[in-house]
């Protein structure tokens, strides 16, 4: 995390939203930003300001929870608008979201034999500040491509969950390009605090391990996870010496930014890239030292994988992170400020216990960074403590307690909604307990933007389009129309450790989960009580209709059960129809074991009950409901074709209702 302190756009502007603070009433604030005062690359803190002033709201007992989209909160004020939610509140989705995929890790993680494959950086994601970039070469010159190439990259992915919905994304390096991975990274799973959790582990700070969607995210959604465990620096029992490591780093040699440093003009270093690894700057200790974990980042690219810090700072639209800093880069100064959210005072970081919580957006960036600068979006700090609104000075939120897990966990969810995105966290914080804090900020506020909202090029108009330019001692570049009329950048999330030359440790989490709104659907249900077959049943009151009857918490028998080899549900819906979408409620949804839920199976349609078309082929679920949207097919028969009844042991094929829509 390279926070606000090269000298980037400082556009001051009014960010006014609608809050609820710590189950006070809903107030309006309109407060300039304050800029950090530090313009010097990555070695100063930022200079806190004194913290604007919220006009005084009114009492109000009533907690708020995550709000039903686009309806209002309990306190009256439109969800929209924005709210730091009370103590207490509920941290996961209530009504007006669908579920549409989860994943509790319950089973073991099938990676598929994914090899290491090579890096070989021809498909970049951008050619400005990418591993390869060309303003590392603009600014450095030619003795950073040698320091670049003297060692390769390797990644490894594969698919997670059912449907294969996640993907795990991984980054280890090759010192001595010898073809052997000195400290891969993994992703795995274990049982956490009593329950099923992935592991990330990244045992030194040039590997990377996250988590992100395998396809792009809806226009509207709500991504959450509960984190379980987190060693990413930061104090333990107020030291940031512990277990042998310093600010969660190994003592083990040198630990560099090697070879995407700060700038070449950057205070505290030589600024030569021919210098030996262990002189660039050091990120375990000194000016330069601090680790940290995206608890949640919106990206502007598809497939993102871990890369360079920096390449980061020009890609994310709105995040959730931690940022450890290690007191020698605090020295004398603050190191930034956090809220109390009980009290909507700030305290310095450097009086708390390292283990920030980061609510921000990225604004737009400084278009000419200038010699020995680095190219990276403005950065924008929610807390309560500002009444929600977006000030341009590193501000945290809130800091976790990890010395409470795995017994305790923390929530974090992202939001995007027709005008904005929510960022919510839930936990017991240090210094005020439990408590939800949620914060809205819309797309635009008095012409300050979050960085390419847009994931479709109706959503924006053009305004906001300029040239990057870089001039630099070794060379100048410029990248035109970076935010063009046109353009589209849907939304990805990204949770981990995204860095390949900074930040080590180990976090586990668990519950992933994707909502979609609630919307009108059909209520007709074209299965209901019409003619069902079978592969077999297990018992006579086990039988195919019992699975289209419209019940299915009639207890035990409320459900068709099948065994044998082939396991099929048939059910002809009398007259060619068209179908769209599918519900089918498994073990779970009648009251039985989750692990009996059907694991592997495909949902098939036909017009003459002979020949059939797979529309849906789901994979690895462990989801009680499992709802299916397709195109629109004309079909009179469908039928589920159990591949894998259940996540354990048990052979039986267990479905307690099957549903078909139009729509």
């Amino acid at each position: 995390m390279r926070r606000n302190v090269r000298g980037v756009a400082r556009k001051a502007a009014l960010a006014t939203v609608t809050v609820t603070v710590a189950g006070l009433a809903s107030f309006g604030v309109g407060t300039p930003a304050t800029g950090d005062t530090a313009a010097s690359a990555g070695v100063r803190t930022p200079t806190p300001s004194t913290p604007s002033t919220p006009s005084s709201p009114s009492a109000s007992s009533t907690p708020s929870a995550p709000a039903k989209p686009g309806t209002a909160s309990k306190s009256g004020t439109a969800a929209k608008s924005g709210t730091a939610a009370k103590s207490g509140a509920a941290s996961s989705a209530a009504a007006g979201w669908t579920l549409l995929h989860s994943e509790n890790f319950s089973a073991p993680i099938n990676t598929g034999n994914a090899p290491w494959v090579k890096e070989n950086y021809t498909a970049p994601f951008d050619t400005i500040m990418d591993d390869a970039g060309q303003w590392y070469r603009n600014d450095y010159g030619p003795a950073w491509t040698t320091a670049f190439n003297s060692f390769a990259t390797y990644r490894k992915e594969f698919q997670v969950g059912q449907g294969g919905w996640l993907t795990a994304s991984l980054s280890a390096r090759d010192w001595n390009k010898d073809g052997v991975i000195e400290s891969p990274p993994s992703i795995t799973t274990a049982t956490v605090g009593g329950a099923p959790a992935a592991v990330l582990n990244v045992p030194d700070h040039t590997g990377g391990a996250i988590f992100r969607p395998t396809n792009k995210l809806p226009d509207q959604y709500r991504v959450e996870y509960k984190l379980k465990t987190i060693d990413f620096g930061g104090k333990r029992n107020g030291s940031i010496e512990y277990n042998g490591k310093v600010n969660g780093y190994s003592t083990q040699g040198c630990k560099t930014q090697h070879p995407w440093g700060e700038g070449s003009r950057s205070p505290g270093w030589s600024g030569n890239a021919a210098a030996p690894y262990c002189e660039w700057q050091d990120v375990r200790s000194g000016p330069y030292g601090y680790n940290g974990f995206h608890f949640m980042s919106i990206v502007d690219f598809a497939n993102p994988a871990p890369r360079n810090n920096h390449f980061w700072h020009y890609r994310r639209k709105v995040l959730m992170d931690s940022f450890s800093q290690h007191p020698d880069r605090v020295g004398t100064g603050t190191g930034g400020r956090v809220c109390n959210s009980n009290t909507n005072q700030y305290y310095n970081y450097r009086d708390g216990n390292f283990n920030t919580v980061n609510m921000w957006i990225s604004g737009l960036p400084n278009w000419t960074p200038g010699p020995g600068g680095l190219a990276g979006n403005s950065q924008w700090f929610m807390t309560s403590c500002s009444g929600g609104v977006a000030e341009q000075q590193l501000s945290s939120a809130a800091e976790i307690q990890p010395e409470l897990m795995p017994n305790q966990d923390y929530t974090f969810a992202i939001e995007r909604d027709a005008t904005g995105y929510v960022l919510e966290a839930s936990g017991n914080f240090a210094r005020v307990g439990q408590k939800t804090l949620r914060f809205h900020r819309d797309f635009i506020v008095n012409n300050a933007p979050i960085w390419h909202y847009n994931v479709k090029p109706g959503e924006y108009d053009g305004r906001y389009n300029a040239t990057l330019v870089q001039n630099d001692v070794n060379g100048s570049t410029s990248w035109p129309n970076q935010w063009p009329a046109g353009s589209q950048y849907p939304d990805y999330f990204v949770i981990g450790d995204l860095y390949t030359n900074v930040y080590e440790g180990s976090a586990s989490l668990t519950d992933i989960r994707l909502y979609v709104p609630e919307t009108t659907q059909p209520s007709v249900n074209l299965a209901l009580n019409k003619p069902a077959t079978a592969s077999n049943q297990c018992a006579a009151n086990e039988a195919p209709a019992k699975a289209v009857n419209g019940s299915w918490t009639g207890g035990n028998s409320d459900k068709w059960c099948g065994l044998g080899a082939n396991k099929w549900l048939q059910v002809d819906l009398q007259s060619n129809t068209q179908v769209g979408r599918f519900m089918v409620r498994h073990s779970g949804a009648g009251g039985e074991k989750a692990s009996w839920n059907t694991r592997d199976f495909d949902v098939q349609v036909s017009t003459n009950g002979t020949t059939w078309t797979n529309v849906v082929s789901t994979r690895g679920n462990t989801a009680n409901v499992t709802t299916h949207t397709i195109t629109p097919v004309s079909a009179r028969y469908v039928r589920v074709n159990v591949l894998t009844p259940t996540s354990d042991s048990d052979t039986a094929a267990r479905i307690f209702e099957l549903e078909a829509y139009s729509s």
